[in-house]
């Protein structure tokens, strides 16, 4: 994911702090301003950074994989085994995991956090594991349940970011899996939630920041199909999903500017990039041809159309909240938000405004170039190169996309796919061609092009 990359451009160079640090200290002794030792004295209060991602890449991958062959060694050779030994192999495993993470806590975290997370996938596959040892038949999304509340101690009792992560999944999958619309469950759900976000900004992690916004959002559009099918009756829920993407997207943006945010590190970014996917590729999926007759039809049939306008308000209120400054001026801040006022803006006259649907589908086709646009001018006024660069390429893709939509059936093949691949090489330049104007421009400015690192 672009999001866990560092973009941090120094003069256009990419480098990291202490590289960077050694550069200047060397230049520092070249004109005398600091001998060779005070240099070194420098460079040692700074130790080296040892992050490397790949290594928890690698160390995650493996804890992954390791887990699914157990688990499917177990199911194959489950059958020949006695029920004593079904146990062992259930409960073994899950306390050695553990006592094994403990043991290299200290000298070896990365592993220790690997193993602290093969423990809770054998605590899952226990679950059912011994429900069929036992023959235990209950509802399944219990399952799912347990296995989640038995996850989220551990990452608080641990302080481990990886459990963390793993139980805004689980908390995802019950939500999909329970398929109800009570009350009852909407209430556990949000608490669920609440100690998955405390715990989140408690331990800082962006790991568990990012499954948590990708839970928070299955669960919202879970809910919200529910008590449009179970409630209303209505049929085309289902195509109704990205309208409560694209509500999330801006309350995801919104939330990137919160002060609440402003002192945790990446999770600003972490917000912002979550949104700008979100509001991309909802607006993109608004324009095909089935959703704006789909919406049509829940304003005729008026069903859930009051869910939909407090959702709205709520991320008006959102955005009100987290824009509003003290001493700030309004002017900047609109500048500063085209694309997202934009969008509040299309949400508002949507629900609105009496259009039949083909107005609607041509209202938005055009928006989503108007959109990538005003994240282009958003990006360049604010020097921030990874949302320049992400404008760009929605706004070529949008491009792409509806020369295929328009010129597919109609241009002979070997033309469509010529010019198709004129409007590629010249998207391409063009991207390329704003891209080093931008950076030129920020550096005659005396501005450094900087998002922090995820």
């Amino acid at each position: 994911m672009a999001c866990f990359f560092a973009i941090r451009r120094v003069r256009g160079e990419k480098m990291s702090r202490l590289s960077w640090l050694i550069k200047e200290t060397k230049k520092w002794v070249g004109g005398g301003i600091i001998t060779d030792d005070q240099a070194d004295q420098i460079i040692g209060s700074y130790p080296a950074e040892t992050k490397s991602r790949l290594i928890t890449v690698l160390l995650l991958l493996g804890a992954i994989l390791l887990g699914t062959g157990i688990i499917l060694f177990f199911a194959a050779n489950w059958q020949y085994l006695p029920k004593w030994s079904k146990i062992g192999l259930v409960i073994i495993p899950l306390i050695l995991f553990h006592m094994a993470a403990q043991l290299t806590s200290e000298n070896y975290p990365r592993l220790s956090q690997t193993l602290t997370l093969l423990g809770c996938i054998m605590f899952g596959s226990g679950i059912w594991l011994i429900a069929q040892v036992f023959h235990i038949n209950t509802h399944f999304p219990n399952g799912v349940l347990f296995w989640m509340l038995g996850v989220l101690p551990v990452a608080f009792i641990l302080r481990e970011e990886l459990p963390l992560g793993l139980s805004a999944m689980l908390l995802a999958m019950w939500v999909l899996a329970e398929q109800s619309s009570s009350l009852w469950i909407i209430f556990i759900a949000m608490m669920l939630f609440g100690g998955v976000f405390y715990l989140t900004y408690a331990l800082r992690s962006s790991f568990a920041l990012v499954f948590s916004l990708i839970s928070v959002a299955i669960f919202i559009n879970t809910e919200i199909y529910l008590v449009l099918t179970d409630n209303y009756r209505f049929d085309a829920a289902a195509s109704l999903i990205p309208f409560v993407l694209l509500l999330i997207g801006s309350s995801y943006v919104y939330m990137s500017k919160h002060p609440v945010n402003a002192t945790v590190k990446n999770f600003p970014l972490i917000y912002k990039f979550s949104g700008v996917t979100l509001t991309g590729v909802s607006l993109f999926i608004m324009s095909l041809e089935f959703f704006a007759y789909d919406f049509i039809k829940l304003r005729h049939s008026g069903a859930g159309f009051v869910l939909f306008w407090l959702l709205y308000l709520a991320v008006a209120v959102l955005g009100a909240c987290a824009l509003s400054r003290r001493g700030a001026d309004i002017k900047e801040v609109i500048r500063e938000n085209y694309p997202w006022l934009a969008v509040d803006a299309l949400v508002f006259i949507m629900l609105l405004a009496p259009f039949n649907g083909l107005t609607l589908m041509i209202i938005l086709n055009l928006f989503m170039f108007v959109w990538a646009l005003l994240l282009i001018i958003s990006a360049y006024q604010s020097q921030s190169s990874l949302f320049f660069i992400l404008g760009m390429v929605a706004f070529n893709l949008y491009i792409i996309i509806e020369y295929f939509n328009f010129f597919w059936k109609t241009l002979p093949k070997s033309l469509f796919f010529i010019a198709g691949g004129i409007v590629l090489v010249v998207s391409g330049a063009l991207m390329e061609r704003q891209r080093r104007k931008a950076l030129v421009a920020w550096q005659q400015e005396g501005v450094v092009s900087n998002e922090e690192e995820l």
